[in-house]
């Protein structure tokens, strides 16, 4: 089998990343730099038109869209259990917060830092980003909530792909200008997180060189 992830740093394929270093997977990561515009380059717009990450290639089969990324990879890799198997409760309670946050937090997010995706009117831009900075602060309260009673991780002990999620917004924080102090169980989350070897050899990926070629 041969895999291929797409990713960009500071993005949301951070979880993709720490998916294949847990599981041991054999991969080339190809590290897309956003800000240059190498997500419109033709060469990644033949691999995935959207023009956005991740984008994870099985023998040559693309795979886009980071729920349904993060759910190929815990079925390529069952041992390495990345989502919950067998209890339908807990594979439920993953993948509600795999869409919850790729349909609601992200583009809360987005709302902030790309109002344009919502609307072409540049006057409505202020009021979205009013609105997605309120939103992003209700997620964070509701990621604090949900491990206010000491639990390690999202769905209780066991990890999942679902954390390094969630670490994709708290890192996110700073470009909103909150105070994670704030969400204390949320950033003792992410402290956890960033002590995994498999996020941090995640995270030594983004700060590789660029792969795909410029331009």
């Amino acid at each position: 089998m041969t895999l291929t992830l797409y990713f960009a740093a500071g993005s949301c394929t951070l979880p993709a990343l720490v998916g294949l270093e847990e599981a041991g997977a054999a991969y080339e990561a190809v590290r897309l730099v956003l800000s240059d515009g190498d997500q419109r380059r033709p060469e990644y717009l033949a691999v995935n038109p959207r023009g956005r990450v991740p984008a994870l290639v099985v023998d040559g089969v693309v795979i886009t869209e980071n729920a349904a990324v993060l759910t190929t990879l815990a079925h390529l890799f069952p041992a390495a259990r990345l989502l919950p198997q067998g209890d339908p409760v807990q594979v439920g309670r993953a993948h509600e917060l795999l869409a919850w946050f790729a349909s609601s937090v992200h583009v809360s997010f987005a709302q902030v830092g790309r109002p344009e995706r919502y609307t072409r009117d540049a006057g409505a831009w202020p009021a979205l980003k009013v609105g997605g900075r309120e939103n992003m602060l209700a997620a964070y309260a509701e990621i604090e909530a949900r491990l206010a009673d000491g639990r390690p991780w999202l769905l209780g002990d066991a990890f999942s792909l679902a954390d390094p999620y969630a670490l994709v917004f708290h890192r996110w924080a700073q470009r909103l200008d909150v105070d994670m102090a704030g969400f204390p169980a949320y950033s003792a989350h992410a402290a956890r997180l960033q002590a995994r070897p498999s996020v941090q050899r995640a995270l030594a990926q983004e700060s590789s060189p660029r792969t795909l070629a410029a331009a």
